[in-house]
């Protein structure tokens, strides 16, 4: 038998994937958990507290895999930096992984995160509270892999690669309904596209700052007298 938190749990992941955060009101997900709203705050005290367990329910050993899978390609590159390839694969593919698997959970929870990059300020911050060491850890390892890049701008392609893939997982499921290859293999080549598709940004040249400096006033002098 399913236990109250988990059914909770399960209702308020599938709503918020479906109709976003915001629009998601507790008492939509008492109804479809089957509850009152006693256990929701016993449980989680708030809604955003019942966000935040959802994440970190699926999110949290998708983490021990990726630094799992990065150390195993740390070690293998026998001292050098691992390939870029390697670093965005140790980070996606747990992400995907969980993405076909329906026991889990996956499909609705990829749908639900990307969702909630594009929608809510909530995700950065539970991320930074709880996922900072895993950052940190693959912020290191892409560092090495392109010691060319200045920080600001390694920064910036990360965060735009975060939020290419957040799209991709949104809108996969959507596309997967309209072919008849497996579900695994389907997620298998999208990642693959994907992975390449971010080591060409993160490779790119860097765009040079074009910006018109601003004109800074000359010092004012005192007027020269005339001599006579």
């Amino acid at each position: 038998m399913i236990q109250t938190k988990d059914r909770i749990l399960d209702a308020a992941e599938r709503l918020f994937a479906e109709q976003g955060y915001s629009a998601t009101s507790l008492r939509s997900i008492i109804a479809a958990a089957g509850v009152n709203l006693a256990a929701v705050h016993y449980h989680f005290h708030s809604k955003e507290s019942l966000l935040e367990a959802v994440i970190l329910r699926r999110a949290e050993p998708a983490n021990q895999e990726r630094l799992e899978l990065l150390e195993r390609y740390q070690a293998e590159a026998g001292g050098r930096p691992p390939a870029l390839e390697k670093v965005l694969e140790a980070f996606l593919i747990p992400t995907f992984r969980l993405a076909c698997d329906p026991s889990r959970g996956g499909n609705v929870f990829v749908k639900l995160m990307g969702r909630l990059h594009a929608e809510s300020d909530l995700l950065p911050g539970i991320i930074l509270a709880h996922f900072g060491p895993v950052l940190m850890r693959f912020s290191e390892a892409l560092n090495r892999a392109l010691p060319e890049l200045p920080a600001s701008e390694l920064l910036w392609r990360g965060r735009l690669a975060m939020g290419t893939a957040a799209q991709v997982l949104r809108d996969t499921p959507q596309a997967s309904l309209s072919t008849s290859e497996p579900v695994s293999q389907e997620w298998e080549h999208t990642m693959r596209r994907l992975i390449s598709y971010l080591c060409a940004g993160f490779r790119s040249p860097v765009v040079p700052d074009t910006r018109i400096p601003e004109v800074v006033p000359l010092p004012e002098t005192a007027p020269v007298q005339e001599t006579k």
